[in-house]
């Protein structure tokens, strides 16, 4: 269907209600030139609506999701708590992680978003979500110059300070699966600066599989030149 007969098909459904799996599929079929209509339907606040149609955009041929991603960069909806906000930015990135599994692909959408990602890696400290973090990590991974390290750097501080607060030394289910993420990512990026962090996580964790997996980052990163 070309792009004019879908603007026609939102149109006419715009005023309607309109299930989730509709939305996400109409959006992955999308263009940049139907944006503004997902805005008006995020700005709503429905937090469903909200989640399919990122997933759809994450996935879509179109790569350039500025429009929607600096809505909820920007919080302009009064209607948008900080929370659901993090949702549909979290759902976003892994449907296009999931989309481009490959780093070239990859690289292309990050580049089509440049300005959003770079401002998501910035701000990666006031981030509640640890799967909005999660999420991130593989952009970081190939984000340029230091960017990308300093933001899997802070994440792996949050850990650390999460490890070190914790009575017992264990996190809960999603910072659990955060902490394996940022290991695995530490390990990628083959940089010696990780190794503390690393070195940390084993010290003050309890979890012997992210014990494990720490100890084994650090011996790559300890021995690299």
């Amino acid at each position: 269907m070309s792009s004019t007969a879908l603007y026609a098909v939102f149109l006419l459904v715009a005023l309607q209600p309109v299930g989730a799996q509709d939305w996400e599929n109409w959006a992955a079929k999308s263009d940049r030139s139907m944006d503004s209509i997902f805005v008006d339907a995020i700005s709503k606040g429905n937090l469903e609506t909200g989640i399919s149609i990122c997933k759809g955009l994450g996935r879509r041929a179109d790569l350039d999701v500025g429009a929607v991603t600096d809505l909820l960069l920007s919080q302009r909806s009064p209607v948008l708590p900080p929370a659901n906000v993090e949702v549909m930015l979290r759902w976003m990135l892994a449907a296009a992680v999931r989309a481009h599994p490959a780093e070239d692909a990859l690289r292309a959408w990050m580049d089509a978003n440049a300005p959003q990602v770079h401002e998501m890696l910035e701000r990666v400290r006031q981030w509640k979500d640890p799967q909005l973090k999660g999420a991130l990590l593989p952009l970081a991974l190939i984000a340029p110059d230091r960017m990308g390290t300093a933001a899997i750097a802070e994440i792996g501080t949050q850990i650390v300070r999460h490890l070190e607060d914790s009575p017992n030394g264990l996190l809960g289910a999603p910072e659990t699966a955060l902490a394996m993420d940022f290991l695995s990512a530490a390990r990628k990026t083959r940089d010696p600066a990780l190794f503390d962090l690393c070195v940390e996580t084993a010290r003050f964790s309890r979890d012997t599989g992210v014990v494990e997996a720490a100890r084994a980052a650090a011996r790559e990163l300890g021995a690299l030149p």
